[in-house]
Order: C-alpha cells, then sequence, then structure tokens
C-alpha cells in the first residue's frame, strides 16, 4: 500500500467513526456496551472530534503523505495507534467494552501496524521511493 492510499483510508475510517461518534453518541456506545451517561456521552463526543481532526488531517495531507511531513504524521499515527491496541485490548479484556470491542482492537492494529511499516521498517528495506 502506498502512503497516499493508507493516508485516505485512515482518513475514511477516522472520519467515519469522528462523525458517528459525534452525531450518533448513544447507540454507539451502547453498541460496544458502555454506559451512555452524559459524562460518558460527552467524552465521546470529545473523542469523536478527535477522530475527526485526524481524519481530516490524513485527508488534507494525502498528496504529501511522502514528504517528510506526511511521513512525520505517519510516524505520530504509528505510536498513537500502537497505544490504542494497547487500550482497546484493555478496554475489551477487562474494561468497558463488551466483544465488539475487537473492532477497535482490530482497526487500532491495521492502522498501527500500517503506518509503522511504512515509517519505520520499509525505509530500512529499501532506499527506492516508497511510491
Amino acid at each position: 500500500m502506498t502512503p497516499k492510499r493508507l493516508f485516505v483510508l485512515n482518513a475514511a475510517i477516522a472520519g467515519f467513526y469522528g462523525v458517528a461518534l459525534l452525531v450518533f453518541t448513544d447507540p454507539i456506545l451502547d453498541i460496544y456496551g458502555i454506559d451512555a451517561n452524559p459524562d460518558g456521552v460527552y467524552m465521546a463526543r470529545w473523542f469523536g472530534l478527535g477522530l475527526i481532526a485526524t481524519g481530516l488531517t490524513t485527508w488534507l495531507a494525502r498528496d504529501a503523505a511522502d514528504s517528510p511531513g506526511g511521513r512525520a504524521v505517519g510516524r505520530a499515527l504509528a505510536v498513537t495507534y500502537g497505544i490504542g491496541v494497547i487500550l482497546a485490548l484493555w478496554g475489551t479484556l477487562s474494561g468497558p467494552f463488551n466483544a465488539l470491542g475487537w473492532v477497535a482492537v482490530g482497526l487500532n492494529l491495521l492502522l498501527g501496524s500500517s503506518f509503522a511499516w511504512l515509517e519505520f521498517i520499509l525505509p530500512r528495506t529499501s532506499s527506492a521511493s516508497r511510491s
């Protein structure tokens, strides 16, 4: 996968979940088994806003994904999604998520490992262009 395609994929997934959490907060929390109390709904909306920001960042930077700035964004997302895997695992195994939490684990693992591959592994194995 090229860096540009990964940026577009990330924009679509983050944007979709961000809008869903912002607009359909209660049903989304309910699907994942999280109590939709007022505090939780408020924080989920902030999380949705953060996902929208991440999606917009990667969408708007898609044409510069292989530039130094784009690679910096990719490295930041690799680390962020790596931490997300840990949080999603905790949330699924012993935290607030029900079995659908495995979707969060999978998405964080997919995106995190993809960004890590492009930003940390691929540059070491190939000096050619990553497009």
